[in-house]
């Protein structure tokens, strides 16, 4: 009897939980030659849409600016998960996993999948969104 009665009461604490919202507006911030990108987020639920547009500055064969629609969008565990294609002649698949900050202002996203110089893979990259004002 008290294990269904803590299980209920630990139930009921974790469905009080807010999930986080990754819906909005994000600037990444790019100290590189490509320039800051714009991230728009739609969540629904779990599921997430939406596009990353700007950077560029080579990758590819393309410096063409970027103007990606996101694949497999998804927040599980409260990350934030989802991919893009980028370059043209070239395509290749980068990946993006996030955690919404307690205020909601940040996402700290890791990047992984970027190209590296003469064919060497880079190590996974962590980036800041903020939340665009």
């Amino acid at each position: 009897m008290r294990l269904m009665l803590w299980a209920a009461m630990l139930s009921a604490m974790i469905a009080g939980q807010a999930a986080p919202n990754f819906s909005g507006k994000w600037t990444i911030p790019n100290s590189g030659r490509g320039g800051a990108q714009t991230l728009t987020l739609n969540q629904i639920g779990t599921e997430v849409t939406g596009e990353l547009l700007g950077g560029g500055g080579g990758g590819g064969g393309s410096a063409a600016p970027i103007n990606n629609e996101l694949y497999d969008g998804k927040v599980e565990n409260g990350t934030l998960s989802f991919y893009v294609w980028r370059g043209t002649d070239k395509p290749y698949k980068v990946s993006y996993k996030g955690i919404l900050n307690a205020a909601g202002d940040d996402i700290t996203l890791t990047v992984s999948g970027l190209p590296g110089r003469a064919g060497a893979t880079p190590a996974p990259q962590t980036v800041t969104a903020k939340r665009a004002k």
